[in-house]
């Protein structure tokens, strides 16, 4: 009978959270995370590779759901499906033998052309024509399909590109808050490359000195060129990477405590790397006279900001 284990190291990176399986406080057989249930710095939170438990270093830590949950601010019923999703019979080899990684020639991308009802008020709602993401962005539409064993239904499926315009994966947005998971991906297995290692919008920003940088790829949308998006607000090491290329980086994370916090770590390494980097956000409030996040503002409203920080019409 196989041993019941958890693939954390595919779980973390599908979710965006850096993760360690080397290197310091990394113990055999752990993979590593910066631990969200204290004040850590570095990564001493290990989820045990075929055990399955989590801990931390320096605060004992707690239940593996409630890490993932904390780690990648998700509900805890969506990280508990996570890892439902991830866990997985092995036999004769252990978990990390069994890990898959990108390297696909070609991705397949689901959904159609035709724009139904529900996602052209979806689009509109939030102020995009479906007309204008066909032709710029390539997006396809979802109704009642299944990718494999994952249900794509009612989504808007959103091709993903890395630096040199390739197709490497694609996201599907959920058209209704009840949907859980909000954002799905492709096994990564099936993808030429990790989305989480590469920049929503970076081909259209590469020729520039300096870049904005945003959470998803709706605000990267509403920005247009010259901002980039990083799937959420934890960052692996290769997008760390790939921003030290310029020379002028500004954060503009959704106006959260958590993102900001975030969004000050980064600043912080990149700004070890050499790069001039600030932490900015709108001066565009909403009724309660909350900051409002990037996907939220009017055209007109981003075309001021992009102004305002890059010197760009």
């Amino acid at each position: 009978m196989g041993l019941q284990v958890v693939d954390w190291k595919r779980l973390l990176d599908d979710l965006g959270v850096p993760n360690w399986d080397a290197g310091k406080n990394v113990a055999p057989g752990n993979i590593n995370i910066r631990c969200p249930f204290c004040d850590d710095h570095s990564n001493h939170g290990g989820f045990s590779i075929e055990g399955g438990g989590y801990q931390c270093w320096r605060c004992r830590g707690g239940a593996p759901a409630v890490a993932i949950a904390r780690a990648a601010n998700i509900p805890l019923e969506s990280a508990r499906n996570y890892i439902a999703r991830y866990s997985h019979g092995v036999t004769g080899k252990s978990a990390q033998e069994s890990r898959k990684v990108a390297g696909a020639s070609e991705i397949k991308i689901p959904g159609g052309s035709r724009c139904y009802p529900c996602h052209r008020r979806y689009l509109e709602g939030r102020g995009f024509s479906p007309e204008e993401l066909e032709l710029h962005h390539g997006i396809r539409y979802t109704l009642v399909e299944r990718w494999g064993k994952l249900d794509v239904g009612y989504r808007i499926i959103i091709p993903i590109y890395d630096e040199d315009g390739r197709v490497i994966a694609w996201q599907g947005r959920a058209l209704s808050k009840l949907q859980e998971p909000r954002y799905i991906f492709p096994k990564v297995e099936e993808c030429p490359k990790h989305y989480k290692h590469t920049l929503y919008g970076m081909e259209q920003a590469m020729a520039r000195d300096s870049v904005v940088v945003c959470e998803g790829i709706f605000d990267q949308w509403r920005l247009g060129p010259g901002s980039v998006a990083t799937f959420g607000t934890s960052l692996t090491r290769e997008q760390v990477a790939l921003l030290s290329r310029w020379k002028n980086i500004y954060f503009l994370f959704d106006p959260e405590d958590t993102a900001q916090e975030h969004g000050r770590d980064y600043a912080r390494d990149l700004a070890a790397a050499g790069c001039r980097v600030e932490l900015c956000r709108t001066d565009y409030v909403d009724a309660e006279g909350n900051p409002r996040d990037p996907g939220d503002l009017t055209p007109e409203e981003a075309a001021e900001v992009m102004v305002e920080l890059l010197g760009q019409k």
